[in-house]
């Protein structure tokens, strides 16, 4: 950023602080940074509340322990930002993407999280989603305060949110497919079309969840499975032709429950957010095929070539991996250009990875408890990141 941009950034946020305290010298100012440009800005501790940030962009800023009480933060981007134990209580985050952010101890108490779409006016764009919906898909919020907070259809897909609190939120429509929910507490919270769809709940809020009526497997998704064969046989096509012909088999948020792909030609289809649990996909191939974010617990993968696949914060929960092929995929031909099987964040508790390799894939935040495995299984593999490394040798 040029100095004089950062001077005036430094200013504005200077005359906040003024007005906040109610300097004398009557020279304070609400900060108004609208659709200005901090990201990266090491801001940690800042009070801002109630500073004006809509359609700012925050991506990848310092954050940690900062007051943004009832900050305007309509359509701003806050993706990859250290808001870890932020205070972010009343706030308006209507429309912003906060996609990878860490927010561990965030208070979001009363925020507002809503739809709400910004239209730009010239160069004055919004950096956050420009549909108008708000996400937060693989942000860790591990114990964040969630309470009285207006939720409907917010988007936390893939997230950590492992002792968070929603009490009294209103939670219609609220995505948390993949999420991480074990100790979170829901008490008078309204979710009626929610999606929990691969979410990882323990026995109690399960059985709570469901006393309520609310399918946690699949409520809401959309069931395509009688035209699957169709769309199975254009993508096929697609890859025997170099995508001169055919479709690229592309779906989100899919109910194919029990679906059987075994055999099938996959590679690069695109199937996030979809419920796939108990799927046979046995012999198939899913070479950079991109499966993120799914339930695919119980699935079945023997024999199944996952080379290159982005199997991010999906849920293999007890899925059978029998000599599934978990390699790179050596893109320039010589070696020199190798990419990974993407296994970070994903639920792996149960799986059976015997005769199956881990080395190479990436590993960062994958839970591995009670993994059923041989001694090839975890041989080379980068484990610094992973948790729950106990297998069960065969």
């Amino acid at each position: 950023m040029e100095e004089r941009y950062l001077r005036a950034i430094r200013n504005a946020l200077v005359k906040h602080q003024q007005w906040l305290t109610r300097d004398p010298s009557m020279k304070g100012r609400c900060a108004d940074l609208s659709f200005h440009n901090l990201s990266g800005l090491g801001l940690r501790r800042i009070n801002l509340s109630g500073a004006k940030l809509s359609g700012a962009n925050l991506n990848s800023a310092r954050l940690s322990g900062a007051v943004l009480s009832r900050t305007d933060l309509f359509g701003a981007d806050l993706s990859k930002a250290d808001l870890t134990g932020a205070s972010l209580e009343g706030a308006d985050l209507r429309g912003a993407r906060v996609e990878g952010a860490l927010m561990e101890e965030a208070n979001l108490r009363g925020a507002d999280l809503r739809k709400g779409m910004m239209l730009g006016a010239d160069e004055r764009k919004p950096a956050g989603n420009a549909d108008g919906s708000t996400t937060f898909i693989g942000s860790k919020m591990a114990r964040a305060i969630l309470s009285d907070a207006r939720l409907a259809q917010c988007d936390f897909s893939g997230c950590d949110l492992c002792g968070a609190t929603f009490s009294g939120s209103d939670m219609t429509g609220t995505i948390l497919i993949g999420a991480n929910l074990i100790g979170a507490v829901m008490e008078r919270v309204e979710m009626q079309g929610a999606l929990l769809c691969g979410a990882r709940l323990d026995d109690e809020l399960r059985q709570t969840l469901e006393r309520r009526g609310i399918d946690v497997d699949g409520t809401g998704l959309v069931s395509l499975a009688g035209r699957m064969a169709d769309s199975i046989s254009a993508h096929q096509l697609w890859v025997e032709r170099n995508a001169a012909a055919g479709q690229r088999l592309e779906m989100q948020r899919v109910d194919l429950r029990g679906y059987n792909f075994a055999n099938q030609l996959l590679a690069g289809s695109v199937m996030r957010f979809c419920g796939l649990r108990g799927a046979d996909f046995s012999g198939a191939k899913l070479v950079m095929a991109d499966l993120s974010y799914c339930d695919l617990r119980e699935a079945d993968f023997t024999s199944a070539d996952l080379s290159g696949c982005n199997l991010r914060g999906a849920n293999l929960a007890g899925a059978k991996l029998w000599r599934a092929r978990l390699r790179p995929v050596d893109l320039a031909g010589d070696g020199s250009r190798l990419w990974p099987t993407n296994l970070a964040e994903a639920s792996l508790t149960g799986a059976d990875l015997r005769d199956t390799s881990l080395a190479r894939a990436i590993l960062h935040g994958t839970d591995l408890t009670r993994i059923r495995a041989t001694t090839e299984t975890l041989r080379g593999a980068d484990l610094s990141f992973a948790v729950g490394v106990e297998p069960q040798y065969a």
